[in-house]
């Protein structure tokens, strides 16, 4: 007989979005958990949530409060969220105030009430809300340590999950927190006038985890976490050579720059300032890959779809029949406090549905905006890019260049190599006491493209890019001027007919004076 694998051990789920891909798969069961956070973290409601989630799916709960609020003002604050089932109470969930008892007993007193019950409600989850009480009214640090000991030997022996919900007193590692099989922090940090709540994972015995600040928000429906980007993204898996094929923008004359388009696979980044045509260029690019039996999604943040719509078709782009066929989705968020987690969790299952081929990320800036941090986007775009690379799914993105006139040209993100292997230049230019949109270039990852700078028409009848520019220099400064003209060779001089005349004609002889002459 061959030898067994290691026994997989079983886990709880939370039924809470996002946090089970957080732990890997959930709670470890029979082990204790802390969860940690200051008043208005959302401790209580996280815990709510897997309790109710635990109940729908036959388990018995036990929810233990060492807390002067009373059950009826907590129930009717879980009542307004979409989670709360009222056949639930008093039916699998049991809630049980045990402040009296901890004030006149003391630790003891509670260890053995935790007994009594958990053993009487047959409970396999249970929830100690409010440690804090506790700590104040130990009489030493080792009596509290004693408290958690026994309670974990109790719960473990017969299978119980526990959460334990504490503020966390007082700052740094403590006993308590060395003894718990995982702790679990909840946050909410100030950038500016800006709050943002923020999960992050401890400690986690036994088990892998994400590790990282996850960012979450609560909504009607509760808690929902969003796992960070970065810790999603599978390092091992490594993108493939690609296919040989490439991504048309089915603009005349651009996809001829580009030698039939970017490679497929790959992503392009359209840089350039307000009005160029960015927009137009990754609308275009995702009807030619409907036209091409590629289906897309059209992730915005600044046009809402009936606008988007509308611009479209004012260039000829009729986009209404392709969303109906369902050869293109739309997404669209307005560009105000969006959780950056939370736009990485939309492209990611984007991505990994396997529905669509081609991507466009309208636009970088939005991104920048909904980062805390700065300096993270950047690693975000990265993550995202390589899934893309993997999955080969063909993403476009657009950014906004810091000058739209100048002889300066600034890229918005630094180390852009990473985060595009095209990169597609658009710019407007004064030429002729007019403005003129041209297109460049400026870089295709290991393919040809033609270098030439040419002027992009907008018409009511579409894209199109022209000749390049043969009457213009200095385009890509911005400062454009016309050539100056080849000097016109100086006429040869004409000759002095009437003087080479003079010079031909024999010389008068002399008069002789005839006075004199008669004189003599």
């Amino acid at each position: 007989m061959g030898q067994a694998g290691p026994r997989e051990e079983q886990r709880l789920a939370t039924g809470i979005p996002g946090l089970d891909t957080v732990l890997c798969g959930g709670l470890r069961k029979g082990r204790m958990y802390m969860v940690l956070g200051l008043p208005g973290a959302g401790k209580t409601i996280l815990a709510n949530q897997i309790c109710f989630h635990q109940a729908t799916q036959g388990s018995r709960v036990l929810y233990l409060t060492l807390l002067a609020e009373s059950h009826t003002d907590l129930v009717s604050n879980l009542q307004t969220l979409s989670f709360f089932d009222s056949a639930c109470v008093p039916g699998n969930i049991s809630y049980l105030s045990a402040f009296t008892i901890l004030e006149q007993g003391g630790l003891d007193a509670l260890a053995a009430l935790v007994r009594k019950e958990v053993k009487a409600h047959k409970a396999s989850l249970l929830v100690l809300d409010g440690l804090l009480a506790a700590e104040e009214l130990a009489p030493s640090r080792q009596a509290l340590k004693k408290f958690i000991h026994g309670l974990q030997v109790v719960t473990g022996l017969i299978g119980c999950t526990t959460l334990v919900l504490t503020t966390g007193g007082e700052k740094g590692l403590r006993a308590e927190h060395t003894m718990v099989d995982g702790m679990l922090l909840l946050q909410q940090r100030t950038f500016g006038v800006r709050t943002l709540r923020e999960l992050s994972v401890r400690k986690f015995r036994g088990s892998a985890y994400k590790m990282g600040q996850h960012g979450f928000e609560i909504t009607g429906d509760g808690l929902t976490i969003y796992p960070r980007l970065e810790s999603m993204v599978d390092g091992h898996l490594v993108p493939g050579a690609g296919k040989n094929e490439r991504a048309a923008f089915g603009v005349p004359g651009l996809d001829t720059m580009l030698l039939g388009g970017v490679p497929a696979g790959s992503t392009t980044i359209l840089l350039g300032p307000p009005g160029s045509g960015k927009t137009l260029l990754g609308l275009s690019f995702l009807a030619e890959g409907a036209r091409q039996g590629e289906r897309g999604h059209y992730f915005a943040f600044y046009d809402a779809p009936e606008r988007m719509l509308a611009q479209a078709a004012g260039v000829g782009l009729h986009l209404q029949p392709l969303m109906e066929r369902g050869d293109l989705e739309v997404s669209f968020r307005p560009p105000t406090e969006n959780i950056l987690d939370k736009l990485g969790t939309e492209l990611l299952t984007t991505i990994r549905s396997g529905r669509v081929r081609r991507i466009f990320l309208d636009g970088y800036e939005a991104l920048r905006r909904a980062s805390t941090r700065s300096a993270r986007v950047a690693r975000f775009l990265a993550a995202l890019v390589n899934e893309c690379r993997v999955r080969e799914v063909t993403l476009v993105y657009t950014a906004e260049s810091t000058t739209a006139f100048g002889p300066e040209v600034r890229f918005p993100l630094k180390g852009i190599s990473m985060v595009a292997e095209n990169i597609l230049f658009l710019r407007l230019a004064e030429l002729h006491s007019e403005l003129r949109r041209f297109v460049a270039v400026l870089k295709v990852r290991n393919s040809g493209y033609d270098p030439s700078l040419r002027e992009l028409h907008i018409t009511g009848k579409g894209l199109r890019v022209g000749q390049p520019f043969a009457e213009g220099q200095m385009l890509m400064t911005g400062l454009a001027r016309t050539r100056a003209p080849e000097p016109t060779p100086p006429p040869k001089p004409r000759r002095n007919v009437r003087k080479r005349a003079a010079a031909k004609a024999p010389l008068p002889k002399p008069r002789r004076n005839v006075r004199k002459r008669r004189g003599t």
